[in-house]
């Protein structure tokens, strides 16, 4: 056991004799002693708050001990209080424990008893700092760890749920506590996949497998548990889960073993352009030769009109995959936002001649960007070929260009908004994934490209939520 540190002792005793001998027994061990000779003066007693121990006669002029004592756990509640009188009767001593205190003291007072006492006490009061100290330090390492930390009680409802938990998730502690720790699956499971969830997360002997989790902000995770038994204050069991955030480990992995597999596409889609593009040459050369001789035929014109048409297109295609999969390498240019939408609407003139199509400039002033122009073309383009496409009506596309703030800095915003039906749940999903598309011809690879370049610009695009189709472009304005 430590050795005893000095208490602050208040004695409460009408005999001045009496306070003498307590305290100088007790001031012999190093505590720092107080006197109060009457309940008024004891309750009004500046060092009350910071008292430790209170050693009390049961009986002073103007109260007794069990009067002042609800007032005094008051004042000070962190006090031991030790009854000091001259009632040897049971009764007094239980009456007294019974109402808070710590410790019944016959007079005369004992000397090694009293010291026996303050020790205990005292002790006490180390254990129960302790206690304290080593809670808030636990407390303050779980609140600063970089992971989810959830404490289930025995039912495997939710006793803790760590501040980082509730910043990675948007999930509320105090909404989730007493509840089941398949509420925090419930946005992107149903009750019997979440019950499955959580089942393999607490019977894991080791790290489970990243675990899908949606949070309230919509954003998708993937996190890694692992969980052990632990007891709690009462002894009641108890589990501890702990959660390791592995998306970025995760979003890195799939970008490199996706670099990789474009890596080989590009490739091989390298050579095989060459090669189709002399074949293709070669076959358009013949087709021009065959069409000089059927000037008056013709119905077997159109037929070579279609093959040549055929041939374009694929060989079309063949570029869009080879440059789908080559590096893309940025050449970084002051351009003017509207000035390139408009230029790449005129390069559309052929894809809308039987459209009654209009683009219109919503914004209010002009707004420079620093991007690879024909890089950014690109992704116009494809946003201008789907608005085109999709509708069949007369056709009307809104730009606007603003500026925009958020946590991650300034940007400029772009959108191009068409009239048209719009996307639903599937395409507003899938949108940029390679090869997806809902139309008969094409690759499916435009916005997967579109997508790439505006990352490599460090920009983002999204799906906005006006009605129609929005594309929103965000560009770092930097």
């Amino acid at each position: 056991m430590p050795s005893v540190r000095p208490q602050s002792i208040l004695i409460v005793e009408d005999d001045v004799d009496t306070c003498d001998n307590l305290s100088d027994i007790l001031q012999l061990d190093g505590h720092h002693c107080s006197r109060a000779y009457s309940a008024k003066t004891a309750l009004a007693h500046p060092k009350l708050p910071e008292t430790s121990i209170i050693l009390l006669d049961w009986k002073l002029p103007d109260a007794t001990a069990m009067d002042i004592l609800p007032k005094l756990h008051h004042l000070a509640p962190q006090a031991e209080v030790v009854i000091v009188t001259g009632h040897s009767e049971l009764e007094f001593a239980v009456t007294a424990l019974r109402n808070g205190t710590s410790d019944y003291l016959v007079k005369p007072i004992d000397s090694g008893a009293l010291r026996a006492s303050i020790s205990r006490l005292a002790h006490r009061r180390w254990l129960a700092d302790e206690k304290q100290r080593s809670e808030m330090m636990f407390r303050q390492l779980v609140e600063s760890a970089p992971c989810l930390i959830v404490i289930l009680k025995g039912d495997r409802t939710i006793s803790y749920f760590s501040p980082f938990a509730e910043l990675l998730t948007g999930f509320d502690a105090v909404g989730l506590e007493g509840k089941p720790m398949t509420s925090i699956f419930i946005e992107d499971h149903s009750i019997e996949q979440a019950q499955e969830l959580v089942e393999q997360i607490l019977t894991s002997t080791s790290e489970t497998n990243p675990i899908s989790l949606k949070g309230r902000d919509g954003v998708r995770r993937w996190i890694i548990w692992k969980t052990r038994e632990l007891l709690d204050d009462d002894g009641a069991p108890g589990i501890l889960a702990v959660g390791q955030d592995v998306t970025e480990h995760r979003r890195a992995v799939e970008k490199l073993v996706q670099s990789e597999r474009l890596a080989a596409i590009g490739e091989a889609m390298t050579g095989l352009a060459h090669e189709s593009r002399n074949a293709l040459q070669r076959s358009q050369a013949f087709l021009e030769l065959l069409a000089g001789g059927l000037a008056d035929r013709p119905d077997e014109l159109k037929l070579v009109g279609q093959i040549q048409t055929a041939q374009n297109h694929l060989h079309h295609l063949y570029e869009e995959v080879r440059q789908y999969a080559a590096p893309i390498q940025l050449k970084l240019q002051p351009v003017d936002a509207w000035e390139l939408v408009s230029e790449t609407w005129a390069f559309l003139e052929q894809a809308r001649v039987n459209l009654n199509a209009t683009l219109i400039n919503r914004s209010t002033e002009g707004a420079s960007m620093r991007v690879d122009r024909f890089m950014l073309q690109q992704v116009v383009r494809n946003i201008l070929e789907n608005s085109l496409a999709a509708s069949e009506e007369k056709v009307q596309i809104e730009f606007l260009a603003q500026s925009y703030r958020d946590e991650d800095g300034d940007w400029l915003r772009l959108s191009l908004r068409d009239n048209g039906p719009g996307l639903n749940e599937e395409q507003r999903e899938r949108i940029f994934e390679p090869f997806y598309t809902t139309k008969m011809r094409g690759t499916g690879l435009g916005m997967t490209l579109s997508k790439r370049i505006v990352e490599a610009h460090g920009g983002r695009i999204t799906i906005g939520d006006s009605p129609g189709t929005e594309i929103v472009i965000l560009l770092p304005v930097a």
